[in-house]
């Protein structure tokens, strides 16, 4: 600015999510813990958005500030910071500033490239997303005609339940388009076992709800593009279609319980996910024509 200072990280602290005690929009604070999001806890915006950085994987090698995700969720931390006004500290997500041109919700998504919705598409399938509107995709000038696409806020994803994933990209055509090789071969080497480890050495032990959201996600995104489904078929599983009426997700889950007896090893229960799931999306990919 005409300061010569400029933005370098975006500071997200945990008292001030929203429904949190120090939220600064007044919001109601929650009366059992649960967040904004159905499925999301207060308080924990902050791992998640971390979250969202540490799964990120590059194509190859190990991600760097150097060598970013394939999806380019900007390096996130947790850290603790003294707040000058207060005397106190706060501990909250850091993000590195992304210099960038507006986000989606200032132009048309038909200039976007393919590959760069479709990149945030297969981010939002794993982590389940329940926030992600045209205003947290932002856009950038890449070289004199390219325009790239970064994610950012993360603090709804990984919920325990599907009730509220949202993906604004499903409507957009790029979502109707299929997979390049290079993306279904990134979607092949997802591993979300490995995942949830990943998770846990780096000090988050995720909740078994959370977990198995992110397993199931996983596996879907999985098996829809080995199917040669495109974003927008995976997508709408995913999603509810109206608040009240469940997403096919949803009716998976609901028909594998019901056909498991209670004590059912976690284990069993993903193997019968994995059968009913092969059942509806090979349905689905003959109708489509694409088996």
């Amino acid at each position: 600015d005409s300061s010569g200072e400029s933005n370098v990280a975006v500071f997200k602290p945990i008292d001030e999510e929203p429904m949190a005690k120090n939220n600064p929009r007044g919001l109601p604070l929650s009366t059992d813990g649960e967040g904004l999001k159905r499925g999301t806890r207060v308080g924990e915006g902050a791992l998640r958005e971390v979250a969202a950085y540490i799964l990120d994987h590059p194509v190859y090698g190990c991600k760097s500030c150097d060598v970013p995700g394939f999806s380019g969720v900007p390096p996130t931390a947790l850290v603790r910071c003294f707040h000058m006004g207060k005397g106190s500290n706060k501990v909250g997500s850091l993000q590195l500033f992304v210099d960038n041109n507006g986000s989606c919700e200032d132009m048309g998504p038909r200039a976007f490239p393919v590959k760069e919705v479709q990149k945030i598409a297969i981010l939002d399938i794993r982590l389940a997303n329940a926030d992600r509107h045209a205003g947290n995709i932002l856009v950038c000038q890449d070289g004199e005609d390219h325009l790239k696409l970064i994610p950012i806020d993360h603090g709804y994803c990984l919920p325990e339940k599907f009730e509220d994933c949202t993906f604004e990209w499903l409507y957009w055509p790029q979502a109707r388009e299929p997979f390049g090789p290079e993306t279904a071969a990134y979607i092949g080497s997802l591993d979300a076992d490995k995942d949830i480890a990943l998770l846990k050495f780096h000090g988050w032990a995720l909740s078994p709800q959370c977990a198995r959201v992110l397993r199931i996600s996983t596996m879907l995104l999985k098996k829809g593009a080995e199917r040669g489904l495109t974003p927008y078929d995976i997508g709408s599983i995913l999603c509810r279609q109206t608040v009240k009426k469940e997403s096919e997700i949803e009716a998976i889950i609901e028909e594998a319980e019901d056909a498991i007896l209670p004590g059912t090893s976690e284990e069993t229960f993903l193997e019968t996910i994995s059968e009913i799931m092969d059942f509806h999306l090979d349905k689905l990919a003959v109708k489509l024509k694409k088996f």
